[in-house]
């Protein structure tokens, strides 16, 4: 849930011009920025690079083209190559080097520009956020700090400037509540958070922030889904991707929240009507791209699980699996055939769960789910129903 709201929220982070703007842009330019952006927000990354171009043409160095064309970089990585093509994710790694130094160059001859230090504060957490998902903590520290002391300079140059906080406030809350072993890390290096201030933060991104409300909302609504924390409230996070919906209606991934988040209030009958509509529309719309079929299965699989169903859910796994055949092993691919291991347990087919985690650790562990397969391995899983399914994205 974390990477799918993170990258999201990123994208949405870079929707408009803000009009504390020291330098206005013309209205021509303003609107290839705005076309370009609205392309990220539905997946058409051929018109938000189009754009983006055209924006890069009109004013040279402008941080919302460097952000924009950063986040077209790292929306193709994620979306379309699922992360697991090292091509795509070394271009994303120039693209972002790039984008980063053409904001500083935008930042010497307009040192006064909070939107120059908001945007590059915003690559600073993404770098902070794709080294730490490859484990490189010290880099992560490092390009975290680098993103506060910005943001935390877009407020000095102007106060009211709230869509700092959506920023600062991610620091915060993902700071004060990181796993167990990596705060052993942080004592080492001094990272500090304070949740609470985290999720206020956040909160005053979402009610008076004039670009990022729509990205604290993602945000908040990992936060409202995190079970066992103080802060869950997974029908408050129902109620705002259903307004994220409304406002971005062609995009599968707003549709594929809502279906998280319906998972996480129990209407497991609602994911399914959901999940089976997701599906359908793979092929036809042109937005749902068969990159998502694994998605699609996850939902059905997983709530039939949640339900007691499991000749229903080895089913719909299995199908999953088949649709897979003909594409590169994704992320979510390979989480279905972990869950597929977990219903043969249910259903006492030791031998086949067993095929099923051994495969799931014959694929490089780009995703984090090699311990998993081998406790699978070693115990075989106990059958469970309704929230002991565990949430329904991958770990």
């Amino acid at each position: 849930m974390r990477k799918l709201l993170a990258l999201l929220a990123a994208c949405l982070c870079c929707a408009a011009a803000p009009a504390c703007a020291e330098i206005r842009l013309p209205d021509d330019a303003m609107q290839y920025a705005t076309v370009g952006i609205n392309g990220v927000y539905s997946l058409d990354f051929d018109t938000a690079q189009e754009n983006i171009e055209k924006m890069f043409a009109a004013y040279p160095d402008h941080p919302f083209a460097h952000f924009g064309n950063a986040m077209i970089a790292w929306s193709r990585y994620e979306y379309e190559y699922e992360l697991s093509d090292d091509v795509q994710r070394k271009a994303f790694e120039k693209t972002l080097d790039s984008s980063i130094s053409g904001i500083k160059r935008w930042i010497k001859k307009h040192p006064d520009d909070p939107n120059a230090f908001m945007g590059v504060g915003a690559l600073y957490g993404l770098r902070a956020m794709f080294t730490m998902r490859n484990r490189s903590w010290i880099t992560a520290y490092f390009s975290g700090r680098k993103a506060i002391a910005n943001l935390e300079k877009s407020l000095e140059l102007d106060p009211t400037y709230y869509d700092a906080y959506f920023g600062l406030g991610i620091y915060n809350y993902f700071a004060g509540t990181l796993p167990s072993v990596v705060k052993i890390l942080a004592k080492i290096v001094a990272i500090k958070g304070d949740p609470d201030k985290g999720v206020e933060q956040l909160h005053a991104a979402r009610e008076k922030a004039s670009f990022t409300s729509d990205s604290a909302k993602l945000i908040l609504i990992e936060v409202q889904n995190t079970r066992g924390s103080k802060y869950y409230a997974p029908e408050k996070s129902l109620e705002y991707i259903r307004q994220l919906r409304a406002k971005f209606p062609d995009n599968p991934l707003m549709h594929y929240v809502e279906l998280i988040c319906l998972f996480e209030t129990g209407d497991y009958e609602q994911v399914l009507s959901g999940g089976r509509e997701f599906l359908s529309l793979i092929g036809k719309d042109p937005f749902y791209k068969d990159i998502y079929i694994s998605r699609a299965y996850t939902a059905l699989g997983t709530s039939y699980m949640a339900l007691g169903e499991w000749e229903k859910a080895r089913t719909a796994f299995e199908e999953g699996r088949q649709a897979l055949q003909a594409q590169q092993p994704s992320r979510w691919g390979v989480w279905n055939e972990y869950r597929l291991g977990q219903v043969y347990d249910a259903l006492g087919l030791r031998a086949h769960a067993v095929s099923q985690y051994k495969k799931v650790l014959s694929f490089k562990d780009k995703w984090g789910f090699d311990a998993a397969a081998k406790e699978g391995l070693k115990t075989p899983w106990k059958a469970a129903t309704g929230t002991d399914v565990g949430p329904l994205p991958p770990l």
